[in-house]
């Protein structure tokens, strides 16, 4: 039950980053490349949710969750990645 709501959380997390930094800088490129990158934004955002869970005990519990931890992980994963993807990969 934890790791569904952990993965939840960033995937909420993961598409506000890549929502708010593609409305900061927005694309010029195709809808291909502007998918591959709020996918994999998304996908990343779940998954730094879930490790930073796993890593951190810190803050309010609920239901064997770290909310804050859950919160930060996944908008620091896809934060990393959007601004990679946009500065060197230039998706």
């Amino acid at each position: 039950m934890a790791l569904f709501i952990n993965i939840i959380i960033g995937v909420i997390m993961g598409a506000g980053v890549s929502y708010l930094l593609n409305l900061v800088n927005p694309n010029q490129n195709g809808p291909a490349r502007v998918l591959t990158l709020n996918l994999i934004s998304v996908i990343l955002g779940g998954l730094g949710s879930v490790s930073a869970d796993q890593l951190l005990n810190y803050g309010p519990t609920i239901l064997g969750v770290n909310f804050i931890p859950s919160i930060v992980g996944g908008i620091v994963l896809s934060l990393v990645w959007v601004f990679a993807a946009k500065k060197w990969f230039h998706l």
